[in-house]
């Protein structure tokens, strides 16, 4: 007896993908039509295997939403040749029973049935020598934090135990003459001696860790890859070279921007709008943003508006239309984004503007 293919040339098969690490759930679709929900291991090989075994013939395409899992799935299904989308999850339309009854198989066929409808677009997808400086980045990043955090678990313990820091070290700059002050502290008991002490090494590590990683980058900088777009950037007013390096990491390819408005979107440093019939009400800051990046910009927007005389008198126009602080430095951030924005396109470093 004759074993009959069928084929599916010309066809194409729609796989939406909900990512865990011990399993993924993926809901196949042909053309608009919902087939099944498969378990399968997690791994690209696994579904490209399934599909070409049951759909022979046919072109695949999947997606599914960024997360932890970074890109290294879509660069997988790329070498096997399934064109893959690496989706926002809130450009994923859903409804409130999807939000109520949620499952694994519910999300792939939400994924899936958006891809098959053509509603998905892919976020941006780095190169991977870019994704190993943006880690990098991110990582002084978070050893920054952690300093901060020592620091503050150092001062709630002196708080705790009735230590009063004299007026000269209560402040930000926890300079070599506070260090020394605080290794000199007698206590009652000696165990808080013991505990200040491991506090006191912790911040110590720390503090080297921040300090040779940002040397690492600033080398990294000014390495060929970076340099020129690097100084062009820190030509620019209140960017110093930690921002341009997360500029120049998180951001990669400016060209993707087909505008300004899509730069300030992604940034997130647009007003939210509601608009209904001819009411057009424009409210606060947007909730979908780039964190480090629009708190990178905003801590620059203090220090330029400190520093370039336009920016002050722009700064201090908008608290007299009845701006709050907040708000009047957004809207010098942005400023200083249309200024990183020129200079990264047009390859000029930025000219201070001359208030007469």
């Amino acid at each position: 007896m004759t074993k009959v293919t069928a084929s599916f040339e010309n066809q194409i098969v729609y796989v939406g993908l909900d990512i865990h690490k011990r399993s993924w759930n993926a809901a196949i679709y042909l053309g608009d039509q919902f087939i099944r929900n498969i378990h399968q291991p997690p791994a690209p090989s696994a579904l490209h295997h399934y599909l070409r075994h049951n759909y022979p013939g046919a072109n695949y395409m999947c997606a599914y939403e960024c997360g932890k899992f970074g890109y290294w799935i879509q660069r997988e299904f790329k070498q096997l040749g399934i064109e893959c989308l690496v989706v926002n999850p809130a450009d994923i339309p859903s409804t409130h029973k999807d939000e109520v009854y949620k499952t694994d198989s519910r999300d792939a066929r939400g994924i899936g049935q958006s891809l098959s409808n053509g509603q998905l677009s892919s976020i941006y997808i780095p190169q991977e020598e870019q994704q190993a400086d943006r880690h990098l980045v991110r990582q002084r990043k978070k050893i920054w934090r952690d300093l901060v955090r020592c620091k503050n678990r150092l001062k709630g313990f002196l708080d705790y135990t009735g230590i009063e820091v004299p007026t000269q070290y209560d402040n930000a700059n926890w300079n070599r003459n506070f260090i020394n002050w605080l290794t000199k502290l007698e206590f009652e008991h000696n165990s808080n001696r013991v505990t200040l002490n491991y506090q006191l090494t912790e911040m110590e590590l720390l503090r080297k860790e921040l300090l040779s990683i940002s040397n690492t980058i600033r080398k990294l900088m000014r390495s060929k890859r970076y340099n020129k777009l690097y100084y062009l950037l820190r030509s620019v007013t209140g960017i110093g070279p930690l921002t341009a390096a997360s500029l120049l990491t998180e951001i990669g390819d400016m060209n993707r921007f087909k505008n300004f408005y899509h730069l300030n979107s992604f940034i997130g440093l647009m007003p939210m709008e509601h608009s209904s019939g001819e009411r057009e009400l424009k409210g606060r800051i947007t909730v979908r943003k780039h964190r480090q990046l629009r708190s990178d910009l905003v801590e620059c927007a203090w220090t330029a508006k400190r520093t370039d005389p336009a920016l002050a008198l722009y700064y201090s126009e908008q608290i007299k239309r009845g701006k709050n602080g907040k708000a009047a430095i957004v809207k010098v951030a942005r400023k200083l984004l249309s200024r990183i924005r020129y200079v990264w396109l047009s390859g000029e470093p930025y000219q201070p503007a001359v208030i007469k």
